[in-house]
């Protein structure tokens, strides 16, 4: 697999968020990293983790509508970021009762794959899931909460993330369940 050079994110930050002092560009284990200039801190810009579920009932799988400012109106896989204190399965459980009004239980994982955007660098981890309670009813930043067949899903261009894209193609080629 090739790998795609993407922005670093480096250019964003100017700063020490220890000390106040402006940071520079230097060479530390074989890349560029941030480091101030003063206290010698070496800022890391991770990425974000995010997670989705992939529910399936019945040969359709959950999507949901975007709301908010990012993509909205557009579907995806349910989900969302993972906090800083929180365990990734958790943080799945928790945004699939946000967004979803379902109770789910997390099987494996079944993909992780970057996401590259011009504003946000993310890892995803998607989970198969299964429903154990709760009525489907959009909520938080979603709009709507719904089930297509996996032959019949969302054209493309109203599909929010490429990766959702792939991950359902691989999902449809496998022929799993959600078990």
């Amino acid at each position: 697999m090739t790998s795609t050079p993407h922005p670093d994110g480096n250019a964003r930050y100017t700063h020490c968020p220890k000390c106040g002092m402006a940071l520079g560009l230097e060479v530390r284990g074989e890349r560029e990293r941030l480091v101030c200039r003063a206290c010698r801190f070496v800022f890391l810009y991770n990425p974000n983790v995010g997670v989705a579920a992939i529910l399936v009932e019945d040969g359709a799988v959950l999507l949901t509508r975007r709301g908010g400012s990012f993509r909205p109106g557009l579907w995806d896989l349910p989900g969302g970021f993972v906090e800083y204190d929180e365990d990734l399965r958790d943080a799945l459980v928790r945004e699939m009762r946000e967004e979803t009004g379902l109770d789910v239980e997390l099987g494996r994982v079944f993909e992780v794959r970057s996401n590259f955007f011009p504003e946000r660098h993310s890892v995803g981890v998607w989970f198969l899931a299964r429903r154990v309670g709760g009525t489907l009813a959009a909520g938080d930043d979603a709009i709507e909460a719904r089930f297509f067949p996996l032959d019949a899903l969302p054209p493309d261009d109203e599909m929010a993330f490429e990766t959702d894209r792939a991950v359902l193609a691989m999902f449809r080629t496998e022929g799993l369940d959600a078990s």
